[in-house]
């Protein structure tokens, strides 16, 4: 898959991990992606952890081999479906809660459904993006 020529140049002259983090925003699908694995590469190069540096090159291999946009949607619609059926799971658990009368364990179950609420409204914005 070809990247694009303003990340590459990006890499090549080794621009702040700032820098280039900003330029991420910039990008779309795979492209950003691979420019994610690169801040992130950066940094652990900056930090000499040796595992995540080879971790992170077998990612960005794989990504740069394999990338589809399909690939992301998959990966994003996976991603809220499991967070769907989280939700499905708290709120099982939020009623019994409430049956039992125990407010600390409501509070935290309410605190989880919002959580995965909000990460659901994040994917599907992710998800319309690559649109």
């Amino acid at each position: 898959m070809k990247t694009s020529f303003k990340l590459t140049l990006c890499v090549l002259l080794g621009i702040s991990t700032n820098a280039l983090a900003s330029d991420c925003s910039a990008l779309k699908a795979c492209d950003k992606k691979i420019c994610e694995i690169n801040n992130q590469l950066s940094m652990a190069k900056s930090d000499n952890n040796q595992y995540k540096i080879d971790g992170l090159n077998k990612a960005l291999k794989y990504t740069t081999e394999y990338c589809t946009i399909d690939g992301l949607r998959d990966d994003i619609q996976d991603k809220i479906d499991d967070a769907m059926e989280d939700i499905e799971d708290y709120q099982s658990d939020l009623n019994e809660a409430k049956s039992d009368n125990k407010m600390d364990k409501v509070d935290k179950y309410q605190r989880k459904i919002e959580q995965k609420n909000e990460k659901i409204s994040m994917l599907k914005l992710e998800l319309a993006d690559l649109n």
